[in-house]
């Protein structure tokens, strides 16, 4: 099994489920993130204040087995590459368990 975690721009997020739900992966989490990038500081003003902006980006993450890695994989890229310009990163990890617990 894999896990694998996306951070995208929120805008780019409906063309990575839609490839997702085309290549028949199944659920995944996303939850919204902020991106601070310190060689980059982004200040902004508001009548008078100052404050520091970060870029809000969407993070997925998903559990596959081992022979969904690559369609996973390519789904979040062509979801990503049909938006045109979105910035992105996309890491891969091998799990060597995975426990889904529910309460009744």
């Amino acid at each position: 099994m894999h896990k694998i975690e996306v951070v995208v721009q929120a805008d780019c997020l409906r063309g990575v489920s839609e490839a997702l739900r085309r290549a028949k992966i199944g659920s995944y989490r996303a939850s919204d993130v902020t991106v601070f990038e310190p060689a980059k500081p982004d200040d902004g003003s508001y009548r008078g204040a100052r404050y520091a902006l970060g870029r809000e980006r969407v993070k997925l993450e998903l559990v596959v087995a081992e022979n969904e890695v690559e369609p996973a994989v390519e789904a979040i890229r062509g979801g990503i590459e049909a938006f045109g310009k979105c910035e992105s990163e996309l890491v891969v990890m091998p799990i060597d368990g995975f426990v889904r617990r529910t309460s009744a």
